[in-house]
């Protein structure tokens, strides 16, 4: 499998993280984004690890879809 290029992580500290099921929805919900190749939740950290196309940095959709959720993106 070829890498992208242009691709970039990003990681997002989110409030209202309680459990598996939180974590299983969100890397369901980003994993189906276009341009996100990987996602991670660590519960512990309160963290959300995502690989994707640079252009959805700027965009803001990964931020919008979490907020769509219900959990709140903090800094």
């Amino acid at each position: 499998m070829a890498t992208q290029k242009n691709t970039k992580q990003s990681i997002y500290r989110v409030g209202g993280l309680k459990g598996d099921h939180c974590r299983d929805r969100i890397e369901h919900t980003l994993s189906h984004l276009h341009g996100v190749s990987s996602v991670k939740v660590d519960l512990a950290s309160k963290q959300v690890a995502v690989n994707h196309d640079e252009s959805l940095t700027s965009s803001g959709y990964i931020e919008e879809t979490l907020q769509s959720l219900g959990y709140s993106i903090q800094g």
